[in-house]
């Protein structure tokens, strides 16, 4: 994902799988919803920061992690489903919730247990 210092205008996705995202400054991103997007994901925001109890999207943020990680065919679905034409204010949610999300505070408080 580009362009992270601007905001999600608009997604169109179309039923061949494209996602297209135009961006406040009017860039416009296409982007292929394949395993690679989801291990991408996956790589720029879970690795670093995985998924809290408290978190929003949990329950996708867990998909994308089993998706990559085991190949689950559920989670696979799941996110099939989801990252689906009709469904694209959810997607822009999410996609915005993801590229603002910040654990570093949350993370001073958990404690490595010995």
């Amino acid at each position: 994902m580009e362009h992270l210092n601007n905001e999600i205008d608009l997604i169109v996705i179309t039923d061949d799988k494209i996602m297209k995202i135009t961006y406040d400054n009017k860039a416009c991103e296409e982007i292929n919803i394949c395993d690679k997007f989801f291990v991408d994901m996956r790589t720029k925001w879970l690795i670093s920061q995985p998924p809290f109890i408290s978190d929003r999207y949990k329950n996708i943020m867990n998909d994308i992690t089993l998706a990559c990680i085991h190949k689950n065919l559920k989670s696979i679905n799941e996110l099939n489903n989801f990252f689906t034409h009709g469904n694209e204010n959810a997607v822009k949610d999410f996609l915005s919730y993801m590229r603002k999300r910040d654990l570093t505070e949350e993370k001073k408080k958990w404690k490595i247990r010995k």
